[in-house]
This record gives C-alpha cells, sequence and structure tokens, in this order.
C-alpha cells in the first residue's frame, strides 16, 4: 500500500491518494490524441487544461479518454516538474481533509454535500464513502466501489 500526499491549496491538510499510480503523457500526445493535428505550439492553461492552438482541451478528458477500466481515475493535471508534460492519477481510494472556515473553501453544515463538491477536484471517479467534521476540520475518505484497505 503506497500512501501519496497532495497539498493543492493552503486550506487542505491532508490529501492521501492510497495506492497511487500515474501515467505521464505530452502536451502534444495529448493534443493528437484529443483530434487536434498539426498544432505548432502546446501550452498550459492553469493545471487543468492545454491549448493545442486551435483549441483548448481538458486533461481530465484526456484522462478518461486513456484509463483502463480497471483503474479509478482521481484527478489530470499538468506535470509542475516537467512543465511539457500531463499527468493522470489513479488511486484506490483518497483522504482529504479540509480546514473550514476560511475564503478558499466554506464548509456547510451539510458535509456530505461538502465533500461530494470536492469530489471533482480530488476523486473524480471514486465514490464518496465518509464525510464528517470535528472541531474545524472537515474529512471527507473516497474510496473505488471494492471494499477500503487501509
Amino acid at each position: 500500500m503506497i500512501f501519496i500526499q497532495w497539498p493543492c491549496f493552503s486550506k487542505v491538510l491532508e490529501n492521501k491518494a492510497i495506492s497511487h499510480s500515474i501515467e505521464k503523457y505530452s502536451f502534444r500526445d495529448l493534443c493528437q490524441s484529443m483530434g487536434v493535428k498539426n498544432n505548432l505550439l502546446e501550452t498550459a492553461k492553469g493545471q487543468t487544461h492545454i491549448d493545442c492552438t486551435s483549441r483548448v482541451v481538458s486533461i481530465l478528458d484526456f484522462c478518461k479518454k486513456k484509463s483502463a477500466k480497471r483503474q479509478s481515475l482521481i484527478r489530470g493535471r499538468v506535470d509542475v516538474l516537467s512543465k511539457n508534460n500531463v499527468v493522470c492519477e489513479y488511486a484506490k481510494s483518497v483522504i482529504l481533509k479540509i480546514e473550514c472556515g476560511h475564503d478558499v473553501f466554506k464548509c456547510s453544515a451539510n458535509y456530505k454535500s461538502d465533500c461530494l463538491k470536492l469530489k471533482d477536484a480530488f476523486a473524480y471517479s471514486l465514490e464518496l464513502g465518509h464525510s464528517s467534521k470535528i472541531e474545524k476540520v472537515m474529512t471527507c475518505i473516497y474510496s473505488a466501489e471494492d471494499s477500503l484497505d487501509l
């Protein structure tokens, strides 16, 4: 079992992907796979999209196209280390802890609804299995439909 933490913004206290794996692709591979041929230049548009000269493409849409049915896609993003690759991330489960009460993400009284709002950014194809709040920390646990092995 592998535990990897991926802090995305300052109010994420914990973001653990369990049984985490990645696949890397070049910007050019993404653009060609998404039907943009003979483009001159590919550039990142934030962390989740690539500008393929003639159109902007979602990295998540590309990852959905590339992922095998046996893998649980959690997110697609620009590889910040290489700056010209994208990363498709997969995991069996994700444990997310968010500090509530700040401008970045305001928690409501309905923790399940809040966790579902965060699902697309942190655990795209996983199911929400648990949501709770203790003091000012909201916990969301997402997992594949099979049992969660911790």
